[in-house]
């Protein structure tokens, strides 16, 4: 699949100048999604303008770049004098930097569109996500409903400057589910801070950690106040990067002093030190508390928790069905989740909860 000019502008991708010439070639990119099919390259004389990912189940990735090649168009071209050229395949191609707003439309097992609009720029997400359409009626159906405020959107996103935000714990923010859908959650616990300053925590996260709470809300409003936000009930807390925080995509609403009793995600399991590896470990937020292997059970990595990503694993679907049932039963009896896999805060596993905190003296 390869989009036109026409479709192109639905989703804030630089347009193809006719005066460009079109090649292909196969695709040997490292990236097990990526290594079948071929790449379309888009040349403006020697500068490589637009490559375009084609796999063979129908998906792609489109990206702008601004890239100067020699030697007929088979080489890519050294930046510094002190550089060598390298050859021009799907592999180099990964090595440099492209810009502006690219799209990835991936084709899941069900035939279905996963689709991903971002900006290596500013490092921003304008969309994330599928509406469970086969590829072309979801760019179809995405087209059908652009209006001329989501073009203007799409392009303030085009061009927007990257930017560095500042967070901080008691913080709600607001994030879009999808085109139309706004979430709100909440700055629990800023790990890497707290881990910098001197404190405790059991550093296994990949990443900056910050510790987020999802808010039991599906809405169209983007100006629900943190007043009605606190009253709210919201999904389990669990660690992501802090990527959508920094560059912006969560956009901080206001602030308000933590409750004291905050649901933390349970880290425990074995140390994964290989200097010091004789030891259980358990993190609680800002507790932090280890016993000696010897005389006591190791649990192995049954409950070690420590699954991170850049945004927060509650879905649209689950954000509406917990608040639908008031509760938080649709997050704990989802499948194939890999943050709920082994959180000692599952009601299933109650009663191993209870014996870790008395182990532990909590």
């Amino acid at each position: 699949m390869e989009l036109t000019n026409e479709q192109r502008k639905y989703f804030g991708l630089e347009l193809v100048d006719p005066s460009w010439d079109r090649m292909e070639i196969p695709n040997n990119s490292v990236h097990p999604e990526l290594s079948s099919g071929v790449v379309v390259m888009y040349f403006d004389g020697d500068i490589l303008r637009k490559e375009i990912s084609v796999r063979n189940n129908g998906g792609f990735r489109e990206s702008s770049y601004s890239l100067k090649t020699q030697d007929n168009r088979t080489m890519i071209a050294p930046i510094t004098s002190r550089g060598k050229p390298k050859r021009l395949n799907g592999v180099n191609i990964q090595g440099c930097k492209p810009y502006g707003t690219y799209m990835d439309l991936s084709v899941k097992n069900d035939g279905t569109a996963g689709v991903l609009i971002g900006n290596y720029d500013t490092q921003r997400t304008y969309y994330a996500g599928g509406e469970k359409l086969p590829p072309e009626d979801f760019i179809n159906k995405w087209i059908e409903e652009t209006t001329e405020k989501d073009l203007a959107d799409l392009e303030e996103f085009t061009n927007a400057k990257r930017k560095h935000c500042k967070f901080k714990e008691g913080d709600f923010f607001r994030f879009k589910f999808d085109r139309r859908h706004y979430g709100y959650g909440r700055v629990l616990f800023d790990a890497y801070k707290w881990v910098k300053s001197g404190g405790e925590f059991w550093d296994v996260l990949m990443g900056r950690a910050v510790c987020v709470s999802i808010y039991h809300i599906v809405t169209e409003e983007p100006n629900v106040s943190i007043e009605e936000l606190a009253k709210m009930g919201s999904c389990p807390s669990e660690y992501i990067m802090d990527n959508c925080l920094y560059y912006g995509d969560y956009e901080i609403i206001g602030n308000a002093s933590l409750p004291e009793n905050i649901d933390y995600p349970v880290m425990y399991g074995r140390s994964i030190s290989g200097l010091d590896p004789n030891k259980i470990c358990l993190c609680i937020g800002k507790i932090y508390r280890e016993i000696p292997l010897e005389g006591n059970k190791n649990p192995g990595r049954e409950f070690f928790n420590a699954g991170i990503g850049f945004h927060p694993s509650v879905s649209m679907d689950i954000a509406k069905a917990c608040m639908e049932s008031k509760s938080n039963d649709p997050y704990w009896q989802r499948k194939h989740a890999f943050s709920r896999f082994g959180d000692l805060r599952d009601p299933q596993y109650k009663e191993e909860f209870e014996l870790v905190k008395k182990k532990f003296g909590l």
